[in-house]
């Protein structure tokens, strides 16, 4: 007890004086060394103040440095305030996490929002703009009766092949879509083999970055990878979409919200 105190009044005698650290700790450990000595008067003598005030002595006693500070009681702990935090925490709902608003645990009650596709017959439509330069042009008009494709029959080649596309008012295929942009693969003497550079086997491929798409084959005819159009092309719902889209394309040219000029920029950051 007798050293709280006297620490105590040390702190206090730091903040009211000013006191620096190094006079501050020299009286800590005069305090330790047993120099300097406490009161127990419960009415100290008031400090006293000089402009450049220092510690003359340090046997001075505590109580002439600061007051001493009464010990706290029950009675006086009871009557202090107690400080008290309110929360402004709000509780999330299971069923307000996801887009659909419903109950994660129960799919009973789950339906789709209802989708209107375009029902415009092919050529009374209106073309859509590319979502961004080279994208695949969404399909403005209706689908029915055009799908499925199957490996004998392709609706859409009726109307969009090159040469029937403009007396149709369709859009034309592209001539990306009658290139191979396949290297020549071929296993040779018990190795890959891709455009003459053999480039490992067993899972390990190696880099052929260093092939340049320019080594595409033009064809004649469609090429069978894109044959499925209902891979890429698809019919645009009218519908609201939970998540609005905020993105804004840019073209190089207004002709490129209708026309793919893919294959003559496809090795733009190659060559």
């Amino acid at each position: 007890m007798k050293y709280s105190k006297v620490l105590l009044g040390l702190a206090v005698a730091f903040s009211v004086h000013a006191m620096d650290m190094d006079k501050v700790n020299t009286l800590a450990e005069m305090i330790k060394a047993g120099k300097v000595t406490s009161s127990h008067n419960d009415a100290p003598a008031p400090v006293q103040h000089t402009q450049n005030s220092a510690v003359e002595s340090m046997s001075v006693s505590v109580t002439q440095q600061a007051p001493s500070i009464p010990e706290e009681t029950e009675a006086t702990v009871a009557q202090k305030p107690v400080a008290t935090v309110k929360s402004s925490a709000v509780t999330v709902s299971e069923e307000s996490l996801g887009l659909r608003k419903t109950d994660l645990y129960n799919e009973d009650t789950v339906t789709p929002p209802p989708v209107k596709y375009t029902d415009a017959a092919p050529g009374t439509s209106k073309r859509f703009d590319r979502s961004y330069k080279n994208a695949p042009p969404l399909i403005p008009h209706s689908v029915e009766g055009l799908l499925p494709i199957t490996k004998s029959n392709n609706a859409c080649l009726g109307c969009h092949m090159p040469d029937v596309a403009k007396s149709m008012g369709a859009t034309p295929i592209p001539p990306s879509h009658f290139t191979n942009f396949r290297p020549d693969t071929v296993l040779k003497n018990g190795e890959l083999v891709k455009e003459g550079k053999v480039v490992g086997l067993h899972g390990d491929i190696g880099n052929v970055g260093d092939i340049k798409i320019a080594k595409y084959k033009k064809l004649n005819h469609l090429y069978q990878g894109r044959y499925n159009c209902t891979q890429c092309h698809v019919p645009q719902a009218n519908i609201k979409p939970a998540v609005k889209n905020t993105f804004t394309p840019d073209y190089t040219s207004e002709s490129d919200k209708h026309k793919s000029d893919l294959i003559d920029v496809i090795n733009e950051g190659v060559e």
